[in-house]
């Protein structure tokens, strides 16, 4: 037989095994449990990525069974302050606040040096691919190729690809690399 145990019946340790197991920088509050009987002493959570249900392995001195517990996790979230059109600087148009995290949106991306990759409202949590860095796409830039010992420079004109920095050569050939003192250094794979 299967039993529910609600909110104010769950036990203390798996709040603990839950605030243990979440990432680093968050907050998670325990809204329900279920699970089949069991006088569990032990919990074990699935990764959390966010609110929602996570899969906990419980288990006690005659028991071991599989339960769901729904959490809420909050952590610093970016949030957009103001419109923002692509390729403007986000600085000064960012505030970091204390928000639900939901799956699929990681804590505040890194910011130094970030533009908009699409229109930005205000009010929006920024998540990874609304940031980019390096120039702006259609911007001339120097590219350094490196392939084991070899080192080749060309000219490259910065395209969009997302936060990656990438650029287009002469040849249509598109490379992704680092943005690094005007130079865009892209390490190539291969050869023997």
């Amino acid at each position: 037989m299967i039993a529910l145990l609600l909110l104010a019946a769950a036990p203390t340790p798996l709040a603990d095994a839950l605030a243990l197991h979440a990432p680093e920088g968050t907050r998670v509050e325990l809204t329900s449990w279920t699970a089949p009987a069991c006088a569990a002493t032990r919990f074990e959570p699935q990764p959390i990525e966010g609110s929602g249900r996570i899969a906990v392995r419980a288990t006690g001195k005659s028991c071991s069974v599989w339960g769901w517990a729904t959490v809420r996790v909050y952590a610093t979230q970016a949030v957009v302050t103001k419109d923002v059109a692509p390729g403007a600087s986000l600085e000064g148009a960012i505030r970091l606040e204390e928000r639900e995290w939901l799956r699929g949106t990681p804590p505040a991306p890194r910011l130094e040096g970030a533009t908009a990759s699409r229109q930005l409202r205000a009010g929006v949590v920024l998540r990874e691919n609304d940031v980019r860095f390096g120039p702006a796409p259609g911007t001339s830039v120097l590219v350094r190729l490196t392939l084991n010992a070899i080192s080749i420079e060309q000219r490259g004109t910065i395209i969009s690809c997302g936060q990656r920095v990438c650029a287009s050569l002469a040849s249509g050939k598109r490379v992704s690399g680092t943005f690094r003192d005007g130079v865009l250094i892209s390490t190539l794979e291969g050869g023997t």
